[in-house]
């Protein structure tokens, strides 16, 4: 499933219900938990007259309660991709705070990268979670009940049998690369042979197959254009980053973190840090 269909088919209002098994197993949440809670917001590819046409929030962006849900798909994922990550996940945790609101209400955001070929140490595990830490001690955590990025190496999922577990069926369902692969994982599983054969409904569609041969015709004649804009898009990443790492900067100090720690998960000197407290 690459990062286009996945996309489609889970913000699609059809297979809600596939959005929300997958979540309640990926976070632990009682089976049911998510039931009709999902607000679910989502820019279509295929809706979009240009490329770079999408707002800063993220690709599949899930409200449910205090709880805000990111799901973002990498087909390759490299230093630019984990900068663009972090923007969003910063625009969404600074975005919860309306004005006069203590930090202390800030809710709890969760970003899900799915990601294939990193060019980047992630590590061994399929799946990691990654938390504000300290850089002598990874078991002391800040705010872990607040703040969570997931990423998902679909590449080493590929490796699992998919009989180890309900969520690593799933995962590796995701990570599938075509319907009869899909079809002999989901065996067994009603909901997934059931969003198995949407999907291939979905893609196989005459107007979907011409929205998504336009979608890549697009993409390649944009290639230079790409290219020739890369330094603009990392310039304006770069102060959307700044911008995030200011208010979190602020909601930490907020929390009373050490300034120190915050200078070591932001990578903004002592100075800068003891001036933005001043602000406050």
């Amino acid at each position: 499933m690459n990062d286009i269909i996945f996309k489609e088919s889970f913000a699609n209002k059809h297979n809600r219900k596939a959005l929300e098994v997958l979540l309640e197993m990926f976070l632990g949440l009682d089976k049911g938990s998510l039931s009709g809670k999902l607000k679910v917001q989502y820019e279509s590819y295929f809706e979009k007259s240009h490329i770079y046409e999408k707002s800063s929030r993220g690709d599949i962006v899930i409200e449910c309660e205090d709880m805000t849900i990111n799901l973002e798909v990498y087909t390759r994922f490299d230093d630019s991709s984990l900068n663009k990550s972090m923007y969003y996940v910063m625009k969404i945790y600074v975005g919860f705070l309306q004005v006069g609101e203590s930090y202390k209400d800030i809710g709890k955001v969760i970003q899900i990268n799915f990601v294939d070929k990193a060019t980047m140490e992630l590590g061994e595990e399929a799946i990691t979670n990654f938390y504000i830490t300290s850089e002598k001690d990874g078991s002391v955590k800040l705010i872990p009940d607040k703040f969570c990025i997931k990423i998902v190496q679909i590449d080493k999922i590929r490796e699992l049998g998919y009989n180890e577990n309900d969520l690593i069926k799933w995962l590796r369902f995701i990570a599938a690369k075509n319907y009869e692969e899909r079809k002999i994982i989901a065996e067994g599983d009603e909901l997934l042979m059931e969003f198995n054969e949407w999907i291939n409904k979905y893609v196989n569609d005459e107007e979907t197959k011409e929205l998504l041969a336009k979608w890549s015709d697009y993409i390649a004649e944009n290639k230079g254009y790409e290219e020739g804009i890369e330094e603009g898009r990392i310039e304006g990443r770069a102060e959307g980053i700044k911008e995030g790492k200011i208010e979190i900067v602020k909601s930490m100090l907020e929390e009373n973190i050490p300034i120190e720690a915050i200078a070591k998960f932001t990578k903004l000197s002592i100075e800068e840090i003891e001036k933005l407290r001043e602000e406050i």
